[in-house]
């Protein structure tokens, strides 16, 4: 079976302090966009009780092939579930260091698929108990629908967008540079903000973003590019480096301007 494990933007960002479990409480919208992974999951038939097969094609990407979230979602449930031998292809379209979540959507939809083509029986509560230990960010791709995050990140609520938003065509703007979010932490100057009133845009700010800039100056340029082109909304996603910005209409030729200066986009729209 083929799935599309998707990115998701944060509209807004706020860390409200650092927990006891060495976590941080945080704030922030989670909005699923379409720029996806492919990932292929099949079953071999007369295979090896609990063996695991898998490869990436596409985009590299760095670290040890153990510690990619698809082989570490068949792991967890493979400690529980008497698995049927399984083969896993990922094609990698997503950047990695974005802030888009690939890595954490690609582990959740492996959850899903294994559930799916095994018949556990796993309904989206439980998906989202596992998905947890896979990471922070890895609960919201379970349901994957626009959702308010709380906690370290696993708590979710309904959220509904600002309508003045609801129409509008998303660019995403990634400056080939990426950022691991352990250095967008200690690069971080408060770790203390304060809550966000989506009712009210200018409290949507991402505390990272700052920091971020005087960090990666090509942060700073998508930012200028956004706003240059009249876009009513930007915003750096997560802990960087993509930049993403909200326009009333969508511009084909925007994307192509962006990948001219040798930056990867995306463009389309909420899912």
């Amino acid at each position: 079976m083929i799935y599309f494990p998707n990115a998701k933007i944060n509209f807004g960002l706020r860390v409200l302090g650092h927990r006891e479990d060495g976590f941080h409480n945080i704030q922030s919208a989670f909005i699923p966009v379409g720029w996806s992974d492919i990932l292929e999951v099949n079953v071999l038939e007369n295979g090896t009780s609990g063996s695991f097969n898998f490869s990436i094609i596409g985009n590299e990407i760095e670290g040890d092939d153990s510690d990619n979230l698809v082989v570490r979602a068949h792991g967890l449930l493979s400690a529980e579930y008497n698995l049927p031998e399984i083969t896993a292809t990922l094609l990698k379209n997503i950047p990695s260091g974005a802030g888009l979540g690939g890595g954490s959507s690609d582990g959740s939809f492996m959850l899903k698929a294994i559930n799916d083509i095994c018949r556990l029986g796993l309904n989206s509560e439980s998906l989202e108990q596992y998905a947890a230990k896979l990471g922070s960010d890895c609960p919201f791709f379970i349901k994957n629908e626009p959702s308010l995050v709380t906690g370290r990140g696993e708590k979710l609520s309904k959220f509904n967008c600002p309508k003045q938003f609801l129409d509008h065509a998303i660019l995403i703007i990634f400056p080939s540079v990426g950022v691991s979010t352990a250095e967008a932490f200690s690069l971080l100057d408060s770790k203390d903000g304060e809550e966000i009133d989506f009712n009210d845009t200018s409290t949507i700010v991402n505390d990272f973003q700052n920091s971020i800039i005087n960090r990666v100056p090509e942060v700073a340029e998508a930012i200028k590019f956004h706003k240059k082109n009249g876009a009513n909304f930007v915003q750096m996603t997560g802990t960087g480096s993509a930049v993403f910005g909200l326009y009333s209409k969508e511009n084909p030729q925007l994307k192509i301007e962006a990948e001219e200066r040798g930056w990867r986009a995306y463009l389309g729209a909420f899912l």
